[in-house]
């Protein structure tokens, strides 16, 4: 490049009117002229191969550092991994440090919730459960729900609420039931579903008439030494006379039945009061019935 520009700039030279003039009337000239491209052209070949090596040398130091960059790009970008792994164990162990802890209430929530639709074994203080309520609920607040069916041993379906908080699970079958459950203290009072026998049927109309209440025919109330608990049996005898009597518990129970049924389950009842460190405090029988009751001795 160099040397085609500087031959374009010697010939315009050469072809100025007075160096024109001045080659014509000197010929020797003539040879001197005709000696400079063999003298020009190695010393342009020297220029040309000093610029080659430069660029060369250039070309080499601009791959070697490319090379360079490429590393440093590499190792960068393992440290930024290596940086975001760190960061992130940190952030999972704040995590973990700041999470709050699992409350018994909640573990014993996650096993009743595996356990939904089961029925289980109930204790309550030194007795248990006639009949094996099916767990129906669990609610977000850790509340379990505890339905008991319409049925032989129950005249009347009803639903207890426990606290998990407020219960003990011993996950060791009883017969059908996968876990035995002992309730300390139910939350609030029991709540009364008819004649219902599905938990689905408890926002339906009542299936079977309702028990026409009459006198009371014989009570029981029952007291625990140092506690404030207290337990109490009452039966009722219908109001048309008839051989049907109701048996009203404060644990929730209200099964009907003639008068040897009523009698039988009276006595049971009262028995597993006993035995749950409850003493009679005061007791009372109603007279005048038709069909004669076989409560206990007052």
């Amino acid at each position: 490049m160099i040397a085609a520009i500087i031959g374009w700039v010697f010939a315009l030279i050469l072809f100025w009117p007075d160096i024109k003039d001045f080659l014509w009337t000197h010929p020797w000239w003539h040879s001197f002229l005709v000696a400079i491209p063999g003298i020009a052209v190695p010393i342009l070949a020297w220029f040309e191969l000093r610029h080659s090596a430069e660029a060369n040398a250039l070309r080499a130091d601009a791959n070697r550092l490319r090379a360079e960059a490429n590393v440093l790009q590499d190792q960068i970008g393992q440290l930024t991994v290596e940086l975001n792994a760190e960061r992130n164990a940190h952030l999972q162990q704040i995590a973990e440090n700041t999470k709050k802890p699992v409350t018994q209430a909640e573990r014993n929530a996650n096993i009743l919730r595996r356990h939904l639709g089961a029925n289980v074994a109930v204790s309550e203080g030194q007795g248990g459960w006639p009949t094996a309520p099916e767990i129906v609920e669990v609610s977000d607040d850790n509340i379990v729900s505890l339905f008991t069916p319409h049925g032989y041993s129950s005249g009347r379906a009803f639903c207890v609420n426990v606290h998990c908080d407020d219960l003990e699970i011993i996950e060791i079958p009883q017969g059908s039931c996968p876990i035995r459950l002992k309730v300390l203290k139910r939350h609030g009072d029991p709540v009364q579903l008819g004649e219902i026998t599905k938990w689905a049927d408890r926002f339906q109309k009542e299936a079977v008439p309702v028990f026409a209440k009459g006198d009371c025919v014989g009570s029981v109330t029952f007291a625990k030494p140092g506690s404030p608990e207290r337990r109490s049996l009452y039966v009722y005898a219908s109001k048309d006379g008839d051989n049907s009597f109701l048996l009203e518990a404060s644990t929730g129970e209200r099964p009907m039945g003639d008068n040897v049924e009523i009698s039988k389950r009276f006595a049971v009842q009262y028995v597993e009061y006993l035995a749950a460190g409850f003493t009679r405090s005061s007791a009372s029988a109603g007279g005048g019935q038709r069909y004669q009751l076989f409560l206990p001795q007052y």
